[in-house]
């Protein structure tokens, strides 16, 4: 194998594959490279932990097509350090010559046939989104996703592609069992032309979300297999295991008969929650809300014997009955600042059901936070 490459163009592609060999949590070591194969006039840069693989296409110069592993750690850190300028890349036996005007470097790698082989999608059909609208909806949906592996399906995001012709919409929530996020957003194309729910892993989720470019208006494309996902962005692209298993029915969670609405200033509520943080038990985070709709104003209080106590009263328009009710100030947080607009809405039902907040300007976007019981 050899060929040439410039650094800026390769870095990008390192960065993100060696992330991925990063993330290995077996002891197979081959799972620690890269896969660097020269094809049919391009270079295609691989990596995977077994769960999730990326597949990275770069303009290269060709000049003799081959491909090897090598540890992905090692190349990137050291790709990283050169200056931008071309760079020669050749294979001698399962060692990787680097070299540049000034520098050179051998990298010992392992034979490519003991690299795993990765899973190939039916690209015929697919969903198409747009970039933007899809990296902003994950960032409002991964940060409610539960981080452990006890409850399999907890740990990925819910997938449900619904709707036809002009009501084509891809519906994603998110759930740790404390709180849960829901999004819609449209759907560009949906070839396939079938409603269907999958669970797509937190992990593939957050890798996502790193490689869209805020400053690019582009199209994500998605393919679906039985057990895979495939994500396609640019020259990228990201495949994922499905998870297996049954979607909490969290649509019965949703309170339906509302009895108390508060229209609040959102900057100002995260502001006084977290002044209350600062009092609230150890371990508990508890925060209490107190309706009081004929003065529409609501008291955030916080109690701790050991440090003290806080109380503030925030004027809001406040409908329906007196109401109170208790709430893991950090969960509260993480759900307002993923809130747009300067105001929210907060409904509750009651001290023993979840409150559900809303965006006043974005009715696609949903937070339920479940409430602690006193």
């Amino acid at each position: 194998m050899k060929f040439t490459c410039l650094q800026e163009n390769l870095i990008e592609a390192l960065n993100i594959s060696s992330h991925i060999a990063g993330l290995n949590k077996t002891s197979l070591p081959i799972l620690n490279n890269i896969l660097l194969s020269a094809k049919d006039g391009e270079l295609k840069i691989s990596s995977t932990n077994l769960e999730i693989a990326a597949e990275i296409k770069i303009r290269s110069k060709i000049e003799k097509e081959g491909k090897i592993t090598v540890p992905a750690q090692v190349l990137n850190n050291y790709i990283n350090l050169l200056p931008k300028q071309p760079l020669k890349f050749e294979t001698n036996k399962n060692i990787l010559v680097v070299s540049t005007k000034n520098q050179k470097a051998k990298i010992n790698g392992m034979s490519a046939e003991e690299f795993p082989i990765i899973p190939q999608i039916d690209t015929k059909k697919k969903y198409v989104l747009n970039s933007q609208e899809f990296k902003k909806a994950l960032e409002k949906i991964i940060f409610s996703i539960s981080s452990s592996d006890i409850r399999m399906e907890l740990s990925g995001a819910l997938f449900s592609f619904q709707g036809k012709d002009n009501q084509k919409k891809l519906v994603i929530a998110g759930t740790d069992s404390y709180r849960l996020s829901e999004i819609t957003i449209p759907l560009k194309k949906n070839e396939l032309k079938t409603e269907r729910n999958v669970i797509v892993p937190l992990r593939a989720l957050q890798e996502i979300v790193k490689i869209i470019k805020t400053d690019q208006e582009e199209e994500v494309e998605l393919y679906l297999s039985e057990n895979q996902i495939l994500f396609t962005y640019q020259d990228i692209e990201i495949i994922s295991r499905i998870i297996n298993g049954t979607y909490p029915d969290y649509k019965q969670t949703i309170p339906t008969n509302i009895k108390t609405k508060a229209l609040l200033n959102r900057e100002e509520f995260v502001r006084i929650v977290k002044s209350a943080s600062f009092f609230v038990k150890s371990g508990v985070n508890d925060i209490n809300l107190k309706f009081i709709p004929k003065k529409n104003q609501l008291i955030v209080s916080s109690l701790n014997n050991q440090v003290g106590e806080n109380e503030a009263i925030i004027d809001s328009d406040i409908t329906g009955d007196p109401n109170e009710i208790i709430f893991n100030y950090r969960y509260l947080i993480d759900g307002l600042n993923n809130m747009s607009g300067s105001e929210v809405i907060l409904e509750i039902v009651n001290d023993n059901s979840p409150g559900l907040i809303k965006s006043e300007e974005d009715p696609s976007y949903f937070y339920l936070i479940m409430p602690i019981k006193s």
